[in-house]
């Protein structure tokens, strides 16, 4: 019996942990390399499975790359939604919390970073509709919050337009993780815990800057 076969026999617990380790590696090997180097075949072999195997969980390389992102930034984005969308809280507290969980994200998982620049190299359209597959109303919450803060005088921000405080917020994490290693070589270890403790603490600072939340 070859291995496209035995994955069709496979019992749905089995076919399931199969799926989740194709996942896995897809995105390693697309946040490391792209979409358009990212070759099936090595990450097949990678599994010890056949490109037909993997063929039967996914009909083709798009799929794959959309399900991984679907995988990868599932879990981040539903915490977003229900920090945004926690009404018992202030406008100050949702977004202080929303900043802290996508530093703590991004850390604990340093390939969504890598991903965000590689969606950026690879010039793919709209990136935020596909990190956000599922979700993607979470840039539109976060703007009318900032608006409902700014008219309510809770948020005097540097800026009148959302966009300059959310690109400083979010490029600051995804730049620190994916790019600081490579930029100071053998000096700089960016998720040695007291450095993410250090920039955890600069990037809430940031953000409440830009943001204009006053001190407690």
């Amino acid at each position: 019996m070859d291995k496209s076969t035995a994955a069709k026999k496979a019992t749905p617990k089995k076919a399931q942990k199969t799926k989740a380790a194709i996942l896995n590696s897809a995105e390693n090997h697309f946040a490391r390399l792209g979409f358009a180097a990212t070759r099936l075949e090595d990450i097949a072999d990678e599994l010890g499975m056949t490109r037909a195997a993997l063929f039967y969980y996914f009909k083709d390389k798009q799929m794959l790359y959309d399900e991984m992102i679907a995988d990868s930034f599932s879990s981040l984005a539903e915490t977003l939604v229900k920090l945004i969308d926690s009404s018992d809280r202030s406008i100050s507290e949702r977004l202080e919390l929303a900043v802290g969980a996508w530093v703590d994200s991004v850390v604990a998982r340093p390939n969504l970073a890598r991903l965000i620049m590689r969606f950026v190299a690879d010039g793919i359209d709209q990136p935020a509709m596909r990190i956000f597959i599922g979700n993607e109303l979470i840039p539109t919450k976060f703007f009318q919050l900032f608006r409902a803060g700014r008219e309510s005088g809770e948020l005097t921000p540097l800026h009148n337009d959302p966009f300059h405080a959310a690109s400083a917020i979010l490029g600051n994490t995804v730049f620190y993780v994916a790019a600081m290693s490579s930029l100071l070589p053998n000096q700089f270890e960016p998720l040695d815990p007291d450095q993410v403790a250090c920039h955890r603490d600069e990037a809430l600072s940031s953000a409440r800057r830009l943001l204009g939340i006053k001190n407690k």
